[in-house]
């Protein structure tokens, strides 16, 4: 299947609509293809996360839980084609092989997360439990991502999550549980750490065209929150 027929859900089976989505996933050339024909700024997708920081009985960190709601059009892009239920929504059934699809074509991006404990890159796992849910006005891509091995955050854990190119916007919602953690010991804390104001930076990613878009090596951490955790 070609991108043309991603403008056309009729051109092409629901099977192969699917398995195409990988190649989908917050994929400049497909989105674009389903936007005017000019020039666009940054960014083009909105996210809004929760995160969950996983411990196990050890007091290690094991895993993130996210909950990542997409923006009305990426919702609607995602949608076509397929079938609601009697209660007016997709099912979690309908949806399962597009949230296959849509974490596991994640991993090219390395899941758009970046871990650092005590002063070393993580590394992550395959991604597990993962499906979409329908609020009735957007899907939220739910999945755990597991670390290839567990860490201890005995000096400091600081996660941020991001697109370094800013084609995709990530923001925490708006709550005071934006990001939790969960099974941990006494005496963990938690802090999140807003990043400075750019509005100089944001408007001059603005005017940059999307044919620019290799050029943007690292623009989209200038706006990523820094989650940081500490432990005894």
């Amino acid at each position: 299947m070609d991108i043309s027929t991603a403008r056309d859900p009729s051109s092409a089976s629901g099977g192969d609509r699917l398995r195409q989505s990988r190649r989908l996933v917050f994929a400049a050339t497909i989105l674009l293809s389903l936007l005017p024909l000019r020039a666009l700024a940054h960014p083009h997708v909105f996210v809004t996360t929760r995160e969950v920081v996983v411990f196990d009985p050890d007091g290690r960190v094991t895993a993130i839980k996210n909950a990542w709601t997409f923006d009305d059009f990426y919702t609607a892009f995602l949608e076509q084609g397929l079938d609601k239920g009697p209660d007016g929504r997709y099912s979690r059934e309908t949806l399962a092989e597009l949230a296959k699809t849509n974490t596991e074509g994640l991993s090219d991006a390395d899941y758009f997360t970046f871990i650092k404990a005590n002063g070393r890159n993580v590394k992550f796992g395959s991604p597990k439990d993962y499906w979409l849910e329908d609020t009735g006005k957007h899907l939220v891509l739910h999945f755990t991502l597991p670390l290839a091995e567990p860490v201890k955050p005995s000096k400091a854990f600081v996660m941020r999550i991001y697109d370094p190119t800013y084609f995709v916007a990530f923001d925490p919602v708006q709550e005071a549980d934006a990001v939790q953690l969960e099974n941990q010991k006494p005496g963990c804390t938690l802090l999140v750490r807003k990043p400075p104001q750019n509005d100089a930076l944001r408007q001059t990613l603005a005017q940059i065209d999307v044919t620019q878009q290799p050029t943007l090596e690292d623009a989209g951490a200038a706006f990523a929150d820094s989650v940081l955790v500490a432990c005894p």
